[in-house]
């Protein structure tokens, strides 16, 4: 039988570690190799060095847009987990007959490009948008206000917008799976609704938070488009630099070291996450069994 089950396990697992090996971790160590390399006028020269990472280390520039991008990441997580705690409680606590259509509902706008999301928000923010109309309309401004588009605010509000929904699914999911006697024990005991948010409901959707954390915050660090579009000046990102570097300036050693090192920042932060959830009490028994 079990022998059976680790036929039935390869059979199935087979064709995706397949396609991960071809299409994700061969193109990575390319990249990793390249990045020990150097350019010479218009030619990569395959004299292993380490010179790329060392100025990647000592350049205050590539150093502040890693940070910056680590700080937005979680700023955008911390952003849509307040917004998504209320309504993934609601669709899992509140809701019967229209659950799937709500959820459905949330995930409606991933359906569509990301440039299509990027213009329709454009056309909101906008000097002649549809935001800045409405609040000459009602007569709070006498002019648009013309920071709303091509700054860091911008930038905040279409990445929490873009991201939100994976932030609702994670701890939809940690809703889903949480008594609700929980809470009537805690009101009985007689918890007001902040004590029973931090002293129940926080610690039992911990791993829901971590889930839709660690995507939203992954995603947002790899996103090119929307700091880009929306950002203006601001828009210049480590990935965008990436981008140049393997584009315009054709230096791809110092693009692969500058990807490979936020490549180990992101799987530090994954391994953390990782320690967290295994020493969670309501995943610990999931990762032992793993």
């Amino acid at each position: 039988m079990a022998e059976r089950e680790t036929r039935i396990a390869v059979v199935l697992t087979g064709p995706v570690i397949l396609a991960v090996g071809c299409f994700c971790l061969i193109p990575l160590g390319f990249l990793f190799a390249f990045s020990f390399f150097q350019v010479d006028f218009v030619s990569i020269v395959k004299d292993p060095t380490l010179a790329n990472y060392e100025r990647v280390a000592t350049s205050e520039t590539y150093r502040a847009l890693i940070l910056k991008a680590l700080s937005r990441g979680l700023l955008i997580a911390a952003i849509t987990a307040v917004l998504a705690y209320p309504l993934a409680f609601y669709i899992a606590k509140r809701v019967r007959h229209v659950k799937a259509a709500l959820l459905t509902a949330l995930l409606i706008p991933l359906y569509t490009g990301d440039i299509i999301r990027i213009f329709a928000w454009r056309v909101v923010l906008g000097a002649e948008g549809a935001l800045n109309t409405f609040l000459m309309w009602l007569g709070l401004i006498n002019e648009p206000v013309r920071a709303l588009l091509f700054s860091p605010t911008a930038t905040v509000i279409v990445l929490t917008y873009n991201y939100i929904p994976f932030m609702v699914l994670g701890l939809w999911l940690a809703f889903e799976n949480l008594d609700d006697r929980y809470f009537e024990a805690a009101a009985d005991l007689g918890a007001g609704r902040v004590a029973i948010f931090r002293r129940v409901v926080l610690p039992l959707t911990m791993p829901g938070l971590f889930a839709g954390g660690l995507m939203v915050f992954a995603l947002v660090i790899g996103d090119y488009l929307t700091p880009q579009l929306i950002g203006g000046s601001s828009g210049v990102t480590v990935i965008s630099a990436i981008n140049d570097l393997f584009g315009t300036a054709f230096d791809w050693p110092l693009g692969s070291a500058i990807a490979w090192t936020l490549l180990a920042v992101l799987f530090v932060v994954l391994a953390a996450t990782f320690i967290v959830l295994q020493r969670h009490p309501a995943t610990r028994s999931l990762f032992g069994r793993a």
